[in-house]
């Protein structure tokens, strides 16, 4: 093989492989919990009745020098800063902090970013610029070298040096970073120049290697994070007496679904939302309610929670009182009562991450070429596989709409007719014969009651009063049997809307006999002298046939019918 054929062939099985993989798309889930960190609406709030840039404008001399802003701050932004202290925290040789905790300093960069491309006012679209990228260097100076970011800047001489994932402080900073990085609005704008959003990505890109290194290990397997961890050696660190070093069932949530939300998905983060996940399975307790206000753990079927700490190094929970470690317990009621109430000792942590666990793996799977579409649900006649089938948007005729909205469904979606009686949806079977057939009918009804329906065939009434249950969700499928007589032949089932609602949203019909074909189905000699039936000749057939309808009841009058071979039909003796 020539060198030029050696590259040419090199090339297309490279080409071959990268249209194989696919970009990263995260669950819907994950992208929704990640959009929960970008909001600022208790400053909006707060602004509300006045120019909301003249509320941005105050905003902006509140600013603490070092380009940070302290937190609960909305109400005084309505005025202009006219003295005094700007922060309540005093860094340790004096001055104001500036702080990241509550959404501080973040939720002001939004508005600052979002107010920039909106207003009309030079003067103040210049203030905003400069005070957003104040904030943004405040963000860069205060983050620490190993990659993590600290409550506070500057220090405080406690706690709050600690890289601070409490109250997932350090994840919303990463989301506005990311989004700033990647010029997601509102920072779409030249408010920030090229040369500093590369920085920000930079110090995104060493946040993340922080959170890698700081998950903690147990007997060679990750699990989860503390809600603090050492600037330099990446270790769990104590916040206030009663929270000691741990593993955080609450804080960890919130850096799993950063993780699973980064479009670049390495080996590294997968193996660190993966071993989360475990984690959160291995620690749920079931049956188990937190109580707060009455400061107690109760007892409640299909209710689950985590623990808000963990021994760093098992998975045995823990209590503590403000006195500190001595008071380190598991049995609830040695704390005092004060603590019992005044503190979020477990909650439901969990159940998200682990009912989004198979959209990830399946996101990973479509990303790496190597996703294999599970086979689609059984249509279920009773506990068995039907034997054959109509899918609810496969109707002849509707007065209503198909639809795909609500999951759950099986095949491509579903009928929904119009709200009111009268209402329609037109089915069209064969049946080889006549007599009575049993119809599955899958259905959903997210009304509080029952809705009524009848069938039909033409001016023949099959069933007068039938009724579709409420399913309590439009997501939730049942499915319902009837028993109906049928002449030989070709007929159309109209399903008609009793309640004034209309009725319930049809996802299939389905049957057991043999006897019985979907739509119009050629049934040989039989089928073209049958009354009320007419034979249909397949599509493709190798020449043109005439044939004679003597009528089917409520379809198309007796006469003499040509079929061409491309499938269309005509009325040799009038207009069909």
């Amino acid at each position: 093989m020539s060198v030029w054929n050696f590259n040419t062939v090199c090339l297309l099985v490279g080409a071959s492989f990268v249209a194989a993989q696919a970009d990263y798309v995260p669950p819907s889930t994950a992208v929704s919990r990640v959009n929960s960190y970008r909001g600022y609406s208790e400053l909006t709030s707060a602004a509300s009745g006045m120019d909301i840039d003249q509320y941005v404008y105050n905003m902006t001399t509140w600013q603490i020098s070092n380009g940070g802003f302290y937190k609960a701050m909305a109400d005084k932004y309505k005025s202009a800063y006219s003295g005094g202290q700007k922060s309540e925290w005093r860094a340790k040789d004096g001055g104001d902090l500036g702080t990241i905790d509550n959404n501080a300093t973040i939720q002001e960069m939004r508005l600052l970013a979002l107010r920039y491309k909106e207003t009309t006012n030079s003067n103040y679209k210049a203030a905003f610029k400069t005070s957003f990228n104040k904030a943004l260097n405040f963000i860069l100076t205060m983050q620490r070298s190993t990659g993590g970011l600290p409550q506070v800047w500057p220090k405080r001489g406690n706690y709050s040096d600690h890289v601070t994932l409490n109250d997932n402080a350090m994840v919303r900073a990463m989301v506005t970073m990311m989004d700033i990085a990647n010029k997601t609005s509102p920072f779409d704008s030249d408010i920030i120049d090229d040369a500093t959003r590369s920085k920000m990505k930079s110090a995104l890109d060493k946040a993340i290697q922080y959170l890698l290194k700081a998950q903690i290990v147990n007997n060679g397997n990750l699990t989860v994070w503390c809600a603090q961890h050492d600037t330099a050696n990446y270790t769990p660190r104590p916040a206030r007496a009663y929270e000691l070093e741990s593993k955080s069932g609450s804080e960890s949530a919130g850096v799993v679904w950063f993780l699973m939300n980064w479009p670049e998905q390495t080996e590294a983060i997968q193996k660190a939302v993966k071993g989360a996940i475990a984690w959160y399975k291995k620690t749920k307790v079931t049956g188990l309610y937190f109580n707060k206000k009455a400061g107690t753990f109760d007892k409640r079927d299909g209710n689950v929670l985590w623990y808000r700490f963990y021994e760093v190094n098992n998975d045995n929970y823990f209590f503590c009182d403000r006195d500190g470690a001595s008071t380190k317990t598991q049995d609830f009621t040695k704390i005092s009562e004060e603590r019992r109430t005044g503190y979020q000792w477990a909650g439901d942590y969990g159940s998200a991450l682990l009912s989004t666990e198979t959209a990830y793996l399946e996101a990973l799977e479509k990303m790496s070429g190597t996703y294999v579409p599970p086979p689609p649900p059984a249509v279920l006649c009773g506990s068995d596989t039907c034997k054959a089938s109509i899918d609810g948007v496969n109707f002849v005729d509707i007065k209503g709409a198909k639809e795909a909205t609500n999951t759950g469904f099986v095949g491509e979606g579903y009928a929904n007719v119009d709200n009111e009686t009268g209402s329609y949806v037109t089915y069209g079977v064969t049946a080889a014969k006549a007599g009575e057939y049993t119809l599955y009918i899958s259905f959903a009804n997210g009304g509080g009651s029952a809705r009524g329906y009848s069938i039909s065939v033409g001016d023949k009434t099959l069933l007068a009063d039938g009724s579709m249950e409420s399913t309590s969700a439009w997501t939730s499928w049942k499915t319902l049997s009837v028993e109906i007589e049928l002449d030989t032949g070709y007929s159309e089932l109209k399903f008609t809307s009793t309640s004034k609602d209309g009725m319930a949203n049809i996802d299939y019909l389905g049957w057991m006999s043999a006897d019985l074909y979907a739509g119009k189905v050629d049934l040989g000699e039989s089928g073209k002298t049958a009354i009320g039936s007419r034979m249909v000749l397949p599509a493709g057939m190798a020449t043109d046939r005439y044939y004679v309808d003597f009528g089917r009841v409520g379809g198309a009058s007796a006469g003499v019918y040509l079929q061409r071979k491309n499938g269309k039909i005509f009325r040799v003796n009038g207009a069909r």
